[in-house]
């Protein structure tokens, strides 16, 4: 049975469900038990597909290639070109002290044009990859899953469960966005998540659902508010990238709260 022949047509319905339970629990391999459910039988009734991602990855990244190769040559060439530069200058006595200054700039190039030469010489292998966020009604369970494909053959290998969440009350819907830097060197982006704000970890997002441009807006809260009906969660910020940290937009009330790290 094809992968698109499995979805079922529950996964175009909006009916609001019913409010997530108070705690979460611990995914206990509800995940991969629905995966391999799915594999088998087709998609139960009180599961549908609540968002899914087509891209590709492996082969040779030039871009990233151009710029590691660049980049990661310059920092291990510069503490050598100044040792030679002081040996011809007759500063013989200053090679000791660049070659030590030097060790941090070997190191931060070695990182950067390592993985670039090693892309070029010997890359992974080109695959098409679809990664299908499953939601569970009955169980307040959120299931990703990721199936690969060999582009040129187009052979499909056994998915791989990515792990999944329960849903609790706190939960929200949120959008987050990057705007553009000056001078358009990044183009910036929004993107809606599933989050927590009174998680105790490091990070209140759990789940990135959907990317979208910065100039999107219209489209990324849209799909926001489908989201919050298809979950039955709240979606009502709207907020920087870095609000994920700022206590003001957390914590607006100003309450003592601990994070742990």
């Amino acid at each position: 049975m094809g992968l698109m022949d499995k979805i079922s047509a529950d996964s175009t319905s909006t009916t609001p469900v019913a409010r997530p339970s108070q705690e979460r629990k611990v995914d206990e391999g509800r995940s991969q038990q629905l995966m391999d459910t799915i594999e088998e039988s087709g998609v139960p009734n009180s599961v549908f597909l609540l968002t899914e991602d087509k891209n590709s990855r492996g082969g040779r990244q030039i871009g990233a290639i151009i710029v590691g190769g660049i980049f990661g040559s310059i920092f291990c060439l510069l503490p050598i070109v100044l040792m030679v530069v002081s040996v011809i200058g007759g500063a013989a006595m200053f090679v000791p002290c660049l070659g030590i200054i030097g060790i941090p700039f070997f190191w931060f190039g070695s990182r950067l044009a390592m993985p670039a030469f090693q892309n070029l010489t010997n890359p992974d292998p080109l695959e098409d990859v679809h990664t299908i966020h499953w939601f569970d009604e009955r169980h307040r369970f959120i299931a990703v899953v990721e199936h690969t494909s060999d582009p040129e053959t187009g052979q499909e290998f056994y998915p791989e469960s990515l792990g999944g969440l329960y849903l609790k009350s706190s939960d929200e819907i949120a959008i987050l966005y990057d705007p553009p830097s000056e001078g358009a060197m990044t183009p910036g982006n929004r993107r809606v998540c599933l989050w927590d704000p009174h998680s105790q970890e490091e990070s209140f997002v759990l789940l990135n659902l959907e990317w979208f441009s910065y100039h999107d807006k219209e489209e990324a809260r849209e799909r926001a508010r489908y989201f919050s009906r298809k979950l039955g969660l709240k979606f009502n910020l709207e907020a920087n990238d870095m609000a994920e940290m700022n206590m003001d937009v957390i914590n607006p009330e100003g309450k003592l709260m601990f994070i742990r790290r």
